[in-house]
């Protein structure tokens, strides 16, 4: 049933982005709210930015929201607690009273700043969100009729309206859900490729023109996709940011410069040379920038990082190697690789023994073990002294939970059962993959600590893994997670 009215909301959706009986009506709403503000100039400009959240560098809309969503919804809910009967206080119906009011104020904000979006938006964006406007307008209006009615003592009335009004919300705020998390409208747009992490000549510097935007391409070699740049030579000096605008994938080397600015030739945002950030809306994200020089004739460029970046770079690569000096064993990826090769051995084992034999469910504990222990050996120690040379960390911690979901689920289940059969052959699967990733690149990726730095680190996996098997206390708690796993 869930499914069904999933699949009906969807429908609706289609054809409300399909209805191009909206774009006159559209069209002509967005014509009679920009001619006030080409009229004043820049003070409407001014205005403009503050609602779209150009300063604030994220959009302003959907943090206003919030009041209304929640102010209605607190009192949505004490109405619905007094009409059954739970709820007698009068204070209660003072409260809701105020929510109400105090959500009409936040929704005035919000249509606000939803409209100065809006006017940026075409085709079936536009047409969803002239939709979701009216919804949401609807519950304002059908918000401010159960204030007036509970004024006028008809408390009944106005607490049927402002319930009206709450679907209406509802219905407006899943719309504005699906332009966010569907359309896109009012993400970063922008390529964020760390490419290229060492300087790379792009361009001979006599091929650019004064004020005239010029694309130039990199090859980010993870996401094997090609990734614009915007040149521009500007006063003499030559500027760079990212070709893609970060408010709706506009492509910039197409714009022009205006006042020292560059010109999104969609929506007319404007992002500073020196620093990549929007002066003028509807945009709010700074551009990726790239530092230039010139050498030999070439323009060469090199990625400027954003602020929390850890991005592998061979100056921070040469730092991870760090000082040495600690007792030497095999290397880190050896030990790492040899664990895998059981993993894959048990797997195996368990999947060749028939069904009903009880050790099956003792060989399955077993490997629980060892997967915690895996886990436990790569998280404490393998992957924070890597994560300076390999940028395969955080996905690495993913797969491991994911693991760890796979594995409750398939310890629940009866190892002489189909399902259970099944779920091994997806744990399988997903252990494999995680094990092969490594392997093939994390493993690759750490050979930049150097020889001496993996045969220390190796050495403190092979401790570390027989701390893990031979402690009683440890090997008592992970029997109890199975245990509580296992539902026993």
């Amino acid at each position: 049933m869930a499914r069904s009215r999933r699949r009906g909301a969807e429908a609706l959706i289609g054809r409300i982005e399909a209805a191009e009986a909206l774009d006159p009506p559209g069209h002509a709403i967005g014509y009679a709210l920009a001619r006030p503000a080409q009229i004043a100039g820049r003070p409407a400009k001014r205005l403009g930015n503050a609602l779209h959240g150009t300063g604030y560098g994220h959009p302003v809309h959907p943090m206003l929201v919030t009041l209304p969503i929640g102010s209605w919804t607190l009192a949505f809910g004490l109405d619905l607690l007094a009409v059954l009967g739970l709820v007698r206080d009068r204070r209660a119906a003072e409260v809701a009273d105020t929510a109400l009011r105090a959500g009409a104020l936040g929704a005035v904000g919000a249509a606000a700043t939803g409209i100065a979006d809006w006017q940026h938006t075409d085709g079936r964006d536009r047409r969803l969100g002239m939709v979701h406007g009216l919804a949401n307008g609807t519950a304002l209006g059908l918000n401010l009729v159960s204030l007036v009615l509970r004024g006028r003592g008809r408390r009944g009335a106005g607490r049927l309206a402002s319930a009206l009004a709450f679907g209406c919300m509802a219905a407006g705020g899943y719309l504005g859900g699906h332009l966010v998390y569907r359309r896109r409208i009012g993400v970063d747009h922008a390529d964020r490729s760390p490419e290229p992490r060492e300087w790379q000549a792009v361009l001979p510097l006599a091929e650019l023109a004064e004020d005239r935007p010029r694309r130039v391409e990199v090859t980010d070699a993870d996401t094997r996709q090609a990734i614009g740049i915007a040149l521009v030579l500007h006063g003499g000096r030559v500027h760079a940011m990212g070709a893609r605008c970060s408010h709706a994938g506009g492509p910039l080397d197409q714009g022009w410069v205006l006042e020292g600015r560059l010109v999104c030739p969609w929506h007319g945002s404007r992002y500073c040379l020196e620093t990549g950030r929007p002066t003028d809306g509807p945009a709010t994200t700074p551009q990726p920038r790239y530092a230039v020089r010139i050498q030999d004739g070439m323009v060469e460029l090199r990625r400027e990082q954003a602020p929390g970046d850890a991005v592998v770079t061979a100056a921070r690569a040469a730092r991870a190697a760090g000082p040495q000096g600690g007792p030497l064993g095999r290397r880190a990826e050896e030990v790492l690789i040899e664990h895998h090769t059981l993993l894959r051995r048990m797997f195996a084992q368990i999947l060749a023994m028939p069904r009903e034999d009880p050790e099956r469910r003792d060989l399955m504990r077993t490997l629980a073990e060892e997967l915690e222990i895996h886990e436990y050996i790569e998280d404490s120690l393998f992957y924070p002294a890597v994560q300076p040379v390999s940028e395969d960390v955080a996905v690495a911690h993913a797969e491991h939970r994911l693991l760890a979901d796979l594995l409750a689920m398939t310890l629940k289940l009866n190892t002489a059962s189909p399902a259970f059969e099944e779920h091994l052959r997806a744990l399988q699967a997903a252990v494999d993959h995680h094990a092969g990733s490594e392997e093939r690149s994390m493993f690759l990726e750490a050979q930049r600590l150097g020889e001496t730095r993996l045969r220390e680190i190796g050495h403190a996996l092979e401790a570390l893994l027989e701390q893990s098997r031979t402690s009683r206390a440890r090997h008592a708690f992970r029997l109890l997670k199975i245990r509580l796993l296992e539902g026993a």
